[in-house]
């Protein structure tokens, strides 16, 4: 147990020094990237992807993956543009309960009919993105020039920090709590560690999986109707490019593709460390594709890190005595 402990330790400590070097190599050769008002650009862009990292991180804690969070962010983001008459914190409110109803309700369907989240999820991205051109008119939808208060209530900056930010900070802090200390929270990472195993314990194999999902959505909703609030408008194929970086902060924070593995604080270190790079190329005047490729190498050499990890012979262990479980129960079962 102790060196499981260390090798997370060590882990997550190698990842904060990847991006602590590359803050410094960029901070080096900048003069700006360390004022204060790069620092509030760097944390505004974490603001958004890093809350739907977030969600997107926990279900793949469970071993599971979820596809639609970009079509999601984009139908709240129009409701939210629709109805910010209501008052900023009613409006996001409700993207935020129609998020999570929508997410609890995918996560229940594929644990009870235990279908691929994969594949599930593909279906939604698709059908949500159809809901957003139709809740849109197939246009794009402007806040209202008077509701243009709103906005700046989101992106008020405090030193490095706006409210957008601290909610973010405040979300991470919320969601490590829970994973850590609390039951529900330890049955995600049971059930992604195992699911033959978390069942023989007894283990709740529907409730994590809901959770994850409502988690997942209601945390796109959120995320998508600030940022449309906070961009003064919103669009029906707004957010499409999300799933990629969440994504891949949370494989470059030490979540692992297998399920069971990774914590909230290494995907905000994921996402620091990529907004880091994307930041400091883009201060470079670095063209946008070469960026695609920086982002791209650096999540290549993150996934050959957790092939290796995975591949350790007491991991393959664990595999081999897992399959001996699954031949032993299909036995029984005959």
């Amino acid at each position: 147990m102790t060196s499981r402990v260390a090798r997370i330790d060590a882990g997550l400590v190698g990842r904060i020094a990847v991006a602590a070097a590359m803050f410094g190599v960029f901070a080096v050769t900048n003069d700006n990237f360390m004022s204060s008002g790069n620092a509030y650009a760097i944390l505004q862009s974490v603001a958004f992807t890093g809350l739907i990292a977030l969600g997107l991180g926990m279900t793949m804690i469970t071993g599971e993956l979820d596809l639609s969070v970009g079509s999601v962010a984009a139908v709240a983001g129009i409701v939210a543009v629709r109805f910010a008459d209501l008052g900023l914190i009613p409006v996001l409110l409700l993207v935020l309960a129609g998020g999570a109803v929508f997410g609890a309700v995918q996560g229940f369907l594929i644990a009870r009919m235990r279908v691929n989240s994969l594949v599930f999820t593909i279906g939604t991205l698709i059908a949500v993105r159809g809901l957003a051109y139709i809740v849109a008119g197939n246009t794009s939808v402007p806040l209202d020039f008077e509701l243009f208060g709103l906005s700046d209530q989101i992106v008020q900056r405090h030193w490095i920090f706006s409210p957008f930010s601290l909610l973010t900070i405040g979300a991470f802090v919320v969601g490590g709590l829970f994973l850590s200390y609390v039951r529900y929270g330890r049955e995600i990472y049971a059930v992604g560690g195992g699911r033959l195993e978390s069942r023989a314990a007894g283990v709740a194999q529907i409730r994590p999986i809901v959770i994850v999902f409502t988690c997942s959505a209601g945390l796109a909703s959120l995320a998508g109707g600030l940022a449309s609030i906070a961009s003064g408008g919103a669009s029906p194929f707004g957010f499409d490019a999300v799933l990629l970086s969440a994504v891949t902060a949370a494989l470059i924070g030490g979540v692992s593709l297998y399920g069971g593995k990774g914590d909230v604080l290494g995907i905000f270190v994921g996402m620091l460390t990529l907004q880091f790079l994307l930041t400091g190329l883009s201060s470079r005047g670095v063209a946008y594709y070469v960026q695609n490729m920086a982002v791209g190498g650096l999540l290549l050499a993150f996934l050959v890190f957790e092939y290796v990890g995975h591949a350790r012979p007491e991991t393959r262990g664990l595999r081999g005595r897992l399959r001996a479980a699954v031949v032993r129960s299909g036995a029984g079962a005959g």
